[in-house]
């Protein structure tokens, strides 16, 4: 509690609140309006003086994340969806609601500037600490005596006693100061402190605050302020948190609802084909909760009686029914008979599309049902290009009808594929002699722009020469886009009919070549470079010849996926001898302690040392008994010998005997010298 009321309050040891500083308040305040207020001032004038550029640079970028310039599609009908899009972004950007919401922008914007001004002139300028001033707080001048001193402490105590002031932190702080410059005048003691240091307790530190304002001090705010907290902490932070999760629960990490999950993997079979994807697109659940009008009973009739159904319906509910209806009429290119709303609902539809026959594909591929997957691919590709499961890929070619075809398929040149139509010379394509100058411009433009992929695969053991039973093998996919030159990457695909901008994507699904129906391993390729490299790893499980398929299939375009036959024969165990090399920083590394060795090493080193100094102290213990056995040997030697000279007892001689030679020998040298010696006193 002491630390909350240090906060609020000042102790009268403490300096008051007159000694308080808003400065560092009004330094930190300002710099948070201006990190708010300058970039959204910057966003709020790019809006207004160009209104939609943010949402087409984010739909139409023009560089990639690693710096290669996006080339997009030149055709007229690709440069008129962007410049709608531009002007439907613009006109987004417009609207009543729009308008309200940047209004309200400007009003905060205009908001956080006012304040932003006025705690700029608070500051005004450079602020230097208040310094202490007794002349000052007494209202008095330095020629005045102790009595005209004394006689305005008086005056001034009585208006600020805190008696008098039982409520008023300021006039409590206002006395304090009072008292301070009193004795500063005069006694002594603090004169010459003050004289000399600039305040009479002496030598003082600097004392720095945090960014608080006064108001939070005063006494009669801290109800309020108390209020204001545990309202934002226990209702403001709750709500905002359980109204996040409300909308958030229903929805998966892909973006999708979690009812559509469940729906496609209970639905998703082995022998879901193109058609069947219709349907299912529609009955997911955000199709089921887009809005039905009673108006488009009379709207669907023209479209329903020149639309062609593939399948047997399964559902009827009308939402689904219509949303079928819509699709089927999309892939055969009948936009003519949908009214605005039913077009409006469409491109609605097909935005949710990209995510739903993602985890279609996903499903099939968790699966390892290559068919499904491969259908699954085909229907994303008929959404992005408005193409029908039954007809020709050349008609994703621009101005191309059912009567251009047939010029294609027959005679010289014949083509029936969209890679052998992008891959001939200009003058050698058929289908063009009735096409005006600004067609063959557009198609020009749009088989420069298709994709021609190269496709190169290899597959090895990484660091073996033979694949054997039980090995990881990779497989080295390379990708190069021959239409791209250096530092580009492939744009938007050329899709005038979907609602939004496409980028290709690459799925590569690794099959055995008979009969092809699992899938062994897959990786998909987001890379929209010239050259994009994938590897694909999984573990050889049988001896023998192997037979695989590599497809790599384009989600965007129909007639560009490729394919690499990969072929290897696997060994046995015991039919290949591989000698382990270890490279020697390898070994030098084996050889080093890990962390865990490294721990408990330091523990052991501190328990090998006590037990060295153990060690220590006992072999300086038996030192230590050795020595005084000796000096009490040598002690009891000497007291012998002592004896033998005054005729001591017999048993001392028996002793020696007993001794050993050497130091018989040693007292029998002792006693010649001795002799010598007594030899040449006497001398």
């Amino acid at each position: 509690m002491s630390g909350f009321k240090d906060t609020f309050t000042k102790d009268e040891q403490k300096e008051g609140l007159l000694g308080y500083d808003d400065t560092a308040f009004y330094y930190f305040a300002s710099s948070v309006m201006l990190c708010v207020a300058v970039p959204w001032t910057y966003s709020v004038l790019k809006n207004f003086l160009f209104p939609g550029q943010a949402q087409v640079e984010k739909d139409f970028p023009k560089k990639a994340k690693n710096g290669d310039a996006y080339r997009y599609c030149q055709s007229s009908e690709m440069v008129e969806k962007i410049d709608v899009a531009r002007r439907e972004a613009r006109k987004n950007s417009c609207t009543a609601s729009s308008t309200g919401w940047c209004i309200g922008k400007v009003i905060i914007l205009s908001i956080i500037w006012a304040c932003l001004y006025n705690v700029v002139c608070n500051l005004g300028g450079e602020r230097q600490i208040a310094a202490f001033d007794p002349f000052a707080i007494l209202d008095v001048t330095s020629d005045m005596d102790n009595v005209a001193i004394k006689k305005a402490y008086r005056k001034l105590s009585l208006i600020y006693h805190p008696d008098k002031n039982p409520d008023d932190p300021a006039a409590a702080s206002k006395f304090i100061q009072i008292t301070k410059a009193y004795t500063a005048l005069t006694d002594e003691t603090a004169k010459r402190n003050y004289e000399k240091y600039g305040n009479p307790d002496g030598p003082q530190t600097t004392k720095v605050g945090i960014g608080l304002p006064a108001f939070l001090l005063e006494k009669e705010n801290h109800l309020i302020i108390l209020c204001t907290f545990f309202f934002a902490l226990l209702f403001v932070i709750p709500m905002t948190f359980i109204c996040y999760y409300q909308r958030t629960k229903i929805y998966a990490a892909n973006g999708l609802m979690i009812e559509t999950l469940q729906f496609l993997g209970y639905y998703v079979s082995d022998s879901t084909r193109v058609k069947n994807c219709p349907e299912l697109l529609a009955a997911t659940a955000e199709s089921r909760n887009m809005i039905i009008r009673p108006s488009d009973n009379v709207a669907m009739k023209p479209l329903m009686e020149n639309t062609t159904e593939h399948k047997k319906r399964q559902w009827q509910l009308p939402v689904i029914v219509r949303n079928n209806f819509l699709i089927w009429a999309h892939m055969q290119r009948l936009h003519s008979y949908m009214s605005p709303e039913l077009r409006r609902d469409l491109d609605d539809l097909l935005k949710h599309s990209m995510r739903i026959t993602q985890a279609m594909i996903e499903i099939a591929c968790m699966r390892e049902w290559f068919f499904t997957a491969q259908a699954m691919i085909e229907f994303r590709r008929c959404l992005v290009q408005a193409l029908d499961i039954k007809t020709s890929q050349l008609l994703q070619i621009p101005h191309f009808t059912e009567e251009t075809l047939k010029h294609c398929h027959r005679g010289k040149n014949a083509v029936s594929t969209l890679t052998e139509f992008v891959r001939k010379d200009p003058e050698d394509r058929k289908g063009l002699s009735n096409m005006e100058p600004n067609q063959l411009l557009d198609i020009e433009a749009f088989a420069a722009h298709v994709s021609d992929v190269e496709l190169k695969a290899i597959i090895e053991v990484e660091d073996e020469g033979d694949i054997v039973v039980g090995d990881v093998a990779t497989v080295s996919v390379q990708l190069r886009r021959k239409n791209l030159k250096d530092k580009e990457a492939a744009g938007p695909v050329h899709a005038p009919l979907f609602p939004e901008p496409k980028f290709e994507e690459w799925w590569l699904f690794l099959v055995e070549a008979t009969p092809s129906t699992r899938i062994i391993t897959f990786e998909k390729i987001k890379d929209t470079g010239g050259l994009a490299e994938e590897k694909l790893r999984f573990q050889v499980s049988r001896p023998g010849k192997h037979n695989l398929v590599l497809h790599a299939l384009c989600d965007s375009y129909a007639g560009i996926d490729q394919k690499v036959d990969l072929n290897f024969n696997a060994l046995q165990e015991d039919e290949v001898k591989r000698e382990v090399f270890i490279h020697p920083e390898d070994e030098e590394l084996d050889l080093q302690p890990t962390l865990f060795q490294q721990f408990m090493g330091e523990l052991n080193k501190d328990e090998e040392s006590e037990e060295e100094e153990e060690e220590e102290d006992g072999k300086k213990q038996q030192g230590k008994a050795k020595a005084a056995k000796g000096k009490a040997k040598a002690k009891a030697t000497e007291n012998r010998s002592l004896g033998e000279g005054n005729d001591g007892p017999k048993e001392d001689s028996d002793d020696d005997e007993a001794e050993s030679p050497d130091k018989k020998k040693d007292a029998k040298d002792g006693a010649g010298s001795s002799s010598s010696d007594s030899d040449s006193d006497q001398d």
